[in-house]
């Protein structure tokens, strides 16, 4: 029997993108490996087309400059909302980004795929557009890897799917996409796997044993609070073990190794440089300190670490920080360094103070994968059973 082709799209705009799209990617070969041929492709950044190669990094330095500056985001969307959100999204992928347009939707005629499954809006809405066009036949489909769903999503696919009753309620209500479904968090096989104890990883890891933990990351390119949070709790006095991941900011980390040859002696510095086993570190960890990036939340929440999310950009991030430490209570929110610094004193102090916010870690089951139930949707949209 000939195999269904499904396409999985790529684009770095952020590690939430690629982690889900690759974590679906998975659990298609897992669980349909005998029946569907999962392509993964970098859309933009593999071309030979030079317009769509400078797409990919003009999504990379919006990441940036939304990470740098709060406003940034939100003027795009008050800009957004003031012509309508579709007709914004139509309008600059018409003009500023037509060759971008019009080479992915070649891409995707010449693939030819059963399905095209993206977790990026704008692989999303090119595939929508190609489709109407009659470019090809492919079912297409979005996971939105978001806690909200902003006015950018393409509402013409053939699905979309989210991973919260919020999300739900928003893409339905406000949104009007017709046809959406909701599935649990997406959770990554390096996630799944992490299941030994704190100590187990501070083992591991060779961490102190006796020191409380922080964790601090800000993304791919740190570039919002993770510098200023971390040299202010370079000033504490109390028995520490200080990580921050510096992903890939070389500059900042390079900066760090030099730092670390200097901390006073009642702290233990140890920054890392972008890293794939960062679940089993926050696993060792006592609080992780990051920007309200969804998918640098959810990692921690499955780990059940206790979280201090200290930026957001828009209403993206802010719908995550919303999620986690209002209503599902798993951490706090504290933009403010000296502050945080306190408040981590506190916790070395009395440790108990963060029970409640584990606790509430586990009404959050990482072995109900959002990325099975993707595969098994998938599966059903281009006829497998």
């Amino acid at each position: 029997m000939d195999k269904k082709k499904v396409l999985v799209t790529f684009c770095e705009a952020g590690q939430g993108h690629i982690v889900t799209a690759e974590a679906i990617a998975e659990c298609l070969e897992k669980k349909y490996g005998d029946k569907i041929d999962v392509e993964r492709c970098y859309v933009f950044r593999d071309s030979p087309d030079k317009n769509m190669q400078k797409y990919e990094q003009f999504a990379i330095n919006e990441v940036k400059l939304a990470n740098k500056h709060k406003t940034h985001l939100r003027a795009q969307l008050i800009a957004m909302k003031l012509i309508g959100e579709q007709n914004s999204l139509r309008f600059v992928f018409s003009t500023v980004f037509r060759k971008v347009k019009r080479g992915l939707i070649k891409l995707y005629a010449e693939k030819k795929p059963d399905a095209i499954v993206s977790t990026y809006f704008a692989t999303h809405h090119i595939a929508c557009v190609g489709k109407k066009k009659g470019k090809f036949n492919s079912q297409v489909i979005a996971y939105n890897p978001d806690h909200n769903t902003h006015g950018w999503w393409d509402r013409t696919g053939d699905l979309f799917i989210v991973n919260n009753p919020f999300a739900l309620d928003e893409a339905k209500n406000v949104r009007h996409i017709k046809n959406v479904k909701e599935v649990s968090f997406i959770t990554r096989e390096c996630v799944i796997n992490a299941n030994e104890s704190k100590e187990f990883y501070r083992k591991k890891y060779n961490l102190p044993m006796d020191k409380f933990t922080v964790v601090l990351a800000d993304g791919a390119y740190a570039k919002a609070k993770l510098n200023e949070f971390t040299k202010e709790l370079l000033k504490t006095t109390f028995p520490i073990t200080i990580i921050p991941i510096c992903g890939k900011n070389e500059k900042l980390y390079n900066e760090y190794l030099e730092l670390q040859k200097n901390v006073p002696s009642n702290i233990t510095f140890l920054p890392q440089p972008f890293v794939s086993d960062l679940p089993e570190i926050l696993c060792a960890s006592d609080l992780y300190i990051t920007k309200a990036g969804p998918n640098a939340i959810t990692d921690c929440v499955f780990m059940h670490t206790p979280i201090m999310t200290n930026f957001y950009s828009g209403d993206i991030e802010k719908a995550s920080n919303k999620l986690f430490t209002e209503i599902y209570k798993t951490g706090i929110y504290c933009p403010d360094k000296k502050k945080a610094k306190e408040l981590v004193e506190s916790y070395i102090k009395d440790p108990s103070l963060l029970d409640e916010y584990k606790k509430n870690t586990y009404k959050i089951n990482k072995f109900d994968n959002g990325a099975d139930a993707i595969a098994d949707i998938v599966a059903h949209q281009i006829g497998i059973e």
